[in-house]
């Protein structure tokens, strides 16, 4: 087993956005300063400081609430970015994230490509990691205060150096130990710092004398006694932040963040094997305000570079109201993957047409507005007039259709219906026909061609009875014509292409 600990020493800074703000910048909780930015740490403001005594210290010292919940999300994203490199991630409050190697090491065949990928994915983030390796969760998890770096105990294949591993567990502070107040506290004033103090102590002696809880953290540590850790599962809800010190003033600032989001919104979704419904993104300006809108989605497969073009597009209409802070990515609706069985040679129904119709609606909805975008679905009804309804664009092309292209309602009594013809256009209402001793008229003389074809049914509501046939118009047009034969009477209802 091979285990690697990230720790996020500046976390309460990061959630917030602030680690790198230019001015002095502290965070405080129970009016206690939890941590303080570089600037402030010049000013000589540390870490449990009243707030007070450092706002005497500094009057320009700027004074923020720390935010477990942002922390706590922020924490979630990194182990959530972590689960492509293994199935094993385990969270470590308040600031850290647990990963079991062996398998990863197996796909990227080299410990150091593997550790570029992580170094560079937090730099890009602005994110400053602390590294801990170790063959057990604990021992990594305390090698992290450290920040070795995995080369000095790792050789390339992932073969731990046990001389240089054992070296660093030796001189870690024993204030590392999850271990009780009380019994840190007697260990240092036995002349006890470090590890190396104790483990050469014996464990029978050290279990009777402080009882079982320093026995059980060092054979964790050792490898003697298994750490079992509850393992991270992705959320049912993705959310994603970015944040700008100093903040971003124009649209075209935003398509970077906006690309960087979607990217981690793809790969979340490929862990849950989803595809999302909905974009819903908020901005947070510097003077405090929140602006929130969001992006309705028809697409079967996700694609990247087009979201980019739709969620532009939908910023267009939108005016910034001041310099945006921080930029955050919400979904909450999603649909499983569609899986598509498709013929060889058949182009026409292929996912590549499906998809590029879903962004065709996507990007019509956005330019006219969903109101006014409308098409053409299939339902189940007898009469002919009632086969096809008018439905929302985006809610017609989330549903799939059950039907074939020709449905069982327009199926006809005749023995070859599958032969029959079918007008292009339909007259709704029908448009109420002549008929004199001369034959049909309808703006001109109808010739019968072919039929009759009989409609009957619907009797549970009021039976139509239906004798239908296609006629030419005086002028070459081929209609399709049919005689109520309840009434006698004669309709034309459409027109052949």
């Amino acid at each position: 087993m091979l285990w690697l600990c990230l720790r996020l020493p500046a976390l309460p800074l990061d959630a917030l956005g602030a680690k790198s703000s230019a001015g002095m910048l502290a965070l405080r909780h129970n009016n206690i300063i939890v941590m303080a930015n570089d600037a402030a740490q010049q000013a000589g403001i540390a870490a449990g400081m009243s707030a007070s005594s450092a706002m005497s210290l500094c009057s320009a010292l700027e004074l923020r609430p720390r935010d477990l919940q942002a922390e706590q999300q922020c924490l979630e994203n990194i182990a959530l970015w972590a689960y492509r490199f293994s199935g094993d991630v385990c969270l470590c409050p308040p600031n850290a994230v647990l990963l079991e190697l062996s398998a990863s090491l197996r796909l990227f065949k080299n410990l150091a490509r593997l550790y570029r990928k992580f170094i560079s994915a937090f730099r890009r983030r602005g994110l400053r990691v602390q590294l801990g390796i170790a063959h057990t969760p604990l021992a990594a998890e305390l090698l992290s205060h450290q920040n070795i770096s995995p080369a000095k105990l790792v050789n390339a294949a992932g073969l731990l150096h046990q001389d240089e591993l054992n070296k660093a567990l030796q001189v870690l502070s024993i204030s590392l130990l999850p271990l009780a107040p009380k019994t840190l506290n007697t260990l240092r004033e036995m002349g006890m710092h470090t590890l190396g103090n104790i483990q050469d102590l014996p464990r029978a002696e050290l279990e009777r004398r402080f009882g079982k809880d320093i026995a059980t953290a060092l054979a964790k540590l050792q490898g003697e006694q298994a750490d079992i850790r509850p393992k991270f599962a992705p959320p049912d809800t993705f959310n994603g932040q970015r944040h700008f010190d100093g903040g971003l003033h124009s649209k075209q600032q935003l398509r970077f963040p906006i690309s960087a989001l979607l990217s981690e919104l793809e790969h979340y979704l490929r862990l849950r094997q989803c595809l999302n419904r909905d974009l819903q993104w908020e901005f947070h300006y510097l003077d405090g305000s929140k602006e929130a809108w969001s992006l309705n989605l028809s697409q079967r497969h996700f694609d990247r570079r087009s979201l980019i073009e739709l969620v532009m597009l939908r910023l267009e209409p939108l005016s910034l109201q001041g310099a945006v802070e921080t930029l955050s990515l919400r979904c909450e609706q999603f649909i499983g993957n569609e899986q598509h069985c498709e013929q060889l040679f058949d182009t026409a129904n292929s996912s590549k047409q499906q998809e590029k119709t879903a962004q065709v609606l996507d990007k019509l909805r956005l330019r006219l507005g969903s109101q006014r975008c409308h098409q053409f679905s299939l339902q189940d009804a007898h009469l002919p007039e009632l086969n096809w309804i008018l439905r929302d664009a985006h809610t017609a092309s989330e549903t799939p259709s059950k039907h074939k292209l020709k449905p069982p309602a327009m199926q006809a009594t005749a023995p070859n219906s599958a032969d029959l013809l079918r007008p292009n256009w339909l007259c709704h209402p029908p448009e109420a026909i002549s008929e004199t001793a001369d034959g049909l008229f309808w703006q001109g003389k109808l010739h019968l061609l072919q039929g009759p074809e009989r409609f009957d049914g619907q009797w549970w509501q009021q039976r139509q009875t239906r004798d239908y046939y296609i006629a030419r118009h005086q002028h070459g047009a081929l209609c399709w014509v049919f005689k109520d034969c309840l009434n006698r009477r004669w309709f034309l209802h459409g027109f052949f292409g």
